[in-house]
């Protein structure tokens, strides 16, 4: 008994004053076996798509002065440029752990590292659709008022406020988890997230769980809800307005609505997911977490073919012919 206390407590040292000393095992890919090239290039084709649908989008706005002038486009370039670095925060070295001969490893630093950048990313989604949605209630609730109040000052302020609120947030998070030692190192995930990084923690973690949970408030649950207030004072104006109107305002919001939606039901999995302590040679949690990849694929298909401009010039870069 007291020799696995001081085991445990020699761990505990080493983790928490000599990270680069340790590696903690990824036990997510314990499920893989035999199967490990088919899902190798289901996800490398997924990471290929996203990177180039994404650029693909992200050039038509950038290269055309009707879309890259205004707000509306400007925020769904700064949406995809953010699910493209996400993306390359999680799958690079996911591509390559599949294939690793030997258990999938990572040090600690680096765990802290991904950690951080996974829920930045994902935070910065939310805060970002909800300066979307106030861009759309502006434009078509408040349409007298909408370029003396949306000016290109305003818009660089609103992004740089989508960004910076989680970078302070989540990094508080990630500072509290990376200031306590670790007891375990084995952890059932295919990626680190601070969730799971707390829970291999030594000792109370009770102080990390309510800052989470205040993170959590502050980066996702309330800008959700200003987007369902947003959208809900749309929809209100559309059903006073003409068919014609309400079609137009539908229009618009549609792409933004679907991709809120995208977001929130695999943010909403990821957070169960990271709570299931399942049998590491379980595949459904491992499969779930993926679940966050979701969103990142369907964003620049969802602005691609729902967003009438951009599917005009998609079809321009195609050579195919525009309907009037």
């Amino acid at each position: 008994m007291s020799r696995e206390h001081s085991m445990t407590f020699n761990v505990s040292q080493l983790v928490g004053h000599g990270s680069n000393m340790t590696l903690i095992t990824l036990q997510g890919f314990r499920w893989v076996g035999k199967y490990k090239y088919v899902y190798f290039f289901m996800l490398l084709f997924a990471y290929i798509f996203i990177m180039l649908s994404d650029l693909v989008v992200l050039y038509l706005i950038s290269s055309q002065s009707s879309l890259h002038h205004q707000p509306m486009f400007i925020f769904i370039a700064a949406l995809l440029l953010n699910s493209m670095v996400g993306s390359s925060t999680i799958l690079p070295k996911l591509l390559i752990d599949i294939l690793s001969v030997t258990e999938p490893t990572i040090s600690p630093s680096m765990c802290i590292s991904q950690a951080f950048f996974i829920y930045f990313f994902g935070a910065s989604g939310f805060t970002l659709m909800s300066v979307m949605a106030y861009d759309r209630y502006m434009s078509i609730c408040r349409p007298l008022q909408y370029h003396t109040l949306i000016t290109m000052t305003t818009v660089r302020g609103m992004l740089g406020g989508a960004w910076l609120a989680p970078a302070c947030l989540i990094g508080g998070a990630t500072l509290l988890t990376s200031r306590v030692p670790l007891c375990k190192l084995n952890m059932n995930r295919l990626y680190c997230n601070i969730y799971s990084l707390a829970k291999q923690g030594c000792g109370d973690i009770l102080i990390r769980n309510i800052y989470g949970m205040l993170s959590t408030t502050l980066c996702v649950l309330l800008p959700s809800l200003f987007v369902f207030y947003s959208y809900g004072r749309i929809l209100a104006v559309c059903m006073q307005s003409s068919k014609v109107f309400m079609g137009k305002a539908l229009q618009t919001c549609l792409p933004h609505l679907l991709v809120f939606i995208n977001y929130f039901i695999a943010t909403s999995f990821e957070v169960i997911s990271s709570r299931m302590d399942a049998n590491p040679h379980s595949m459904a949690p491992n499969l779930v977490s993926l679940i966050i990849l979701i969103p990142t694929i369907c964003n620049p298909i969802i602005y691609g073919f729902k967003t009438k401009d951009i599917l005009r010039q998609v079809k321009r870069l195609l050579g195919l012919p525009n309907a009037n």
